[in-house]
């Protein structure tokens, strides 16, 4: 695992951007849907140990739902970053039953709230969870929206990442 390091917040729209980029020309390369995989961790430090578990599961998770829906694979890649965590994965499936794949590892996964899944179409429009008729993420401490908690930083980032270790404690604690 890479040392914590603090990344500004410059360093993560540049990767945001680069993530943009690359999810397009993934796209245009393949004309197939994208799912597009980080993880939610606020703060100025991406890679910790509870981040990596949190990206090791959700890949595990991932890597098995995709199995069980009997999707064809036609890419993967994982990229390691101080900004974070990302997979890219091109599949050759309708992108709406992709999003609805999605949608039940966020919802059914005990650590799933953490987990940034997102499909982008073949368009590349990525497909909202409320096009499904699911409400945006709600914050992790007190189920506000989420990014409303974020903007007008209603908690710090010590309380935030404190429930993080909590959710991810209670995830190993049930793990045989």
């Amino acid at each position: 695992m890479k040392e914590a390091k603090e990344v500004t917040l410059d360093q993560l729209l540049t990767a945001r951007e680069y993530r943009a980029a690359h999810q397009k020309e993934l796209i245009e390369n393949y004309n197939l849907p994208l799912i597009s995989f980080t993880i939610n961790i606020p703060g100025p430090v991406k890679i910790t140990p509870e981040s990596t578990i949190i990206f090791l599961e959700g890949c595990n998770a991932l890597a098995n739902k995709l199995k069980e829906a009997d999707s064809s694979i036609v890419y993967y890649e994982t990229n390691h970053y101080n900004t974070g965590f990302e997979v890219y994965y091109v599949v050759n499936k309708n992108q709406r039953k992709l999003k609805a794949l999605m949608l039940e590892i966020e919802t059914e996964h005990p650590l799933g709230r953490l987990f940034d899944l997102d499909v982008i179409g073949v368009d590349g429009i990525p497909i909202s969870r409320e096009n499904f008729g699911n409400s945006n993420r709600k914050c992790l401490l007190c189920h506000a929206d989420a990014h409303g908690c974020g903007r007008s930083r209603k908690h710090t980032i010590e309380e935030l990442m404190q429930k993080i270790k909590s959710m991810v404690d209670s995830y190993l604690n049930l793990v045989p």
